[in-house]
């Protein structure tokens, strides 16, 4: 493999020029994995008319990508990371009905069929034109949530091109080097095991309320009238959640009265983390620029699409449950305040 481009110092020039060159080690072999995976969940996308096939892939790419960049201590550290994070999102996204055979069925995400009806109004009915959605298929869905799911991941790319620059330019072999981990590694690895964390909990409570929501609808459709027996169930299957919550029909309890979105915050703080270990490694350097390259534009992309994402699931939920907007009141979106912690730590935040 030609590793004599990662000894320039414009780094981001050599990826632009050497991303279709297959020596050029992981850039070239993500690069074309993102770009066939791109195409073909387009095409199956609009065979099966479900738009979901990206989502399918979202907890798999990010480390398949990762582990590419494996040569030392911190880039297995980072793959090993990313793999705790996709096996738990992808066995979250699995019990939630996410995958079924064949492959390109499965549940489908309802926003897009939100999407398709025109329901939002405004420009959004735009997207109930067939071509116009096909479109927006081509450009947002299938390609750019790929480039993203690739982006968000480069982080390892950096720390790989670190460590081959380390090997190849002072000794002009291709040998396999540990660069040192140091104390910005070992704060990613506290960050990113806290987000995730805080994203299974969010998850499983999400999950759980969802599941219990059910049982008291049933029980209430079976009953007498008196609401007796779901009374009942409710009292033996949550001891944190209220009866209200059930009415309401969105959960407000646990991780729900910190922030509105906590899997959502947690998904964004779990690669803003990632790119900490690019730091890490960019600091053996001794570059007084350190603290930023060009891998930083990935989270930052992520954070801007979950700023969409959750204007667009706030949108339906408050259209969906009439309380939702008085909870939005009370309730911050992802950054939670200081006094709502300070409670929850105490257990008086219910």
């Amino acid at each position: 493999m030609d590793t004599s481009f990662i000894c320039s110092n414009h780094l981001f020039a050599s990826i632009i020029t050497k991303v279709l060159d297959p020596s050029s080690g992981p850039f070239h072999t993500a690069f074309l994995t993102c770009h066939t995976v791109a195409i073909l969940t387009f095409i199956i996308s609009t065979a099966t008319g479900n738009l979901s096939q990206v989502d399918k892939l979202w907890s798999i790419l990010p480390t398949m990508y990762a582990w590419m960049c494996v040569v030392d201590t911190r880039t297995m550290l980072m793959a090993c990371l990313s793999t705790c994070w996709s096996v738990r999102l992808t066995y979250n996204f699995s019990r939630r009905g996410g995958y079924s055979f064949p492959p390109w069925r499965g549940e489908e995400d309802y926003r897009w069929e939100v999407l398709r009806r025109g329901s939002l109004g405004g420009y959004w009915k735009l997207l109930t034109r067939k071509w116009i959605m096909v479109l927006f298929n081509i450009v947002f869905i299938s390609w750019y949530q790929n480039v993203l799911l690739m982006y968000i991941a480069t982080p390892s790319f950096v720390a790989w091109s670190v460590a081959m620059k380390a090997v190849h330019c002072q000794s002009g072999k291709d040998d396999v080097h540990t660069v040192p981990l140091n104390t910005i590694d070992i704060l990613a690895v506290i960050l990113f095991t806290t987000a995730l964390f805080v994203e299974a909990a969010a998850d499983k409570q999400q999950y759980n309320f969802q599941e219990k929501k059910k049982q008291w609808k049933f029980s209430m459709e079976k009953s007498s009238g008196g609401g007796g027996f779901a009374s009942a169930i409710l009292q033996l299957s949550s001891a944190n959640t209220s009866v209200k919550e059930y009415k309401d029909g969105f959960c407000q309890s646990g991780l729900f009265a910190v922030v509105r979105k906590p899997a959502y915050a947690a998904e964004q703080a779990i690669w803003v983390s990632y790119y900490l270990f690019s730091i890490a490694a960019m600091s053996e350097q001794h570059d007084s620029q350190y603290y930023w390259n060009w891998s930083g534009g990935g989270c930052i992309l992520l954070i801007l699409l979950f700023r969409g994402s959750g204007w667009l699931t706030e949108r339906i939920s408050s259209q969906k449950y009439p309380a939702y907007r008085l909870y939005q009141t009370k309730v911050p979106l992802y950054v939670p305040r200081v006094s709502s912690l300070w409670h929850k730590a105490n257990g008086k935040l219910e």
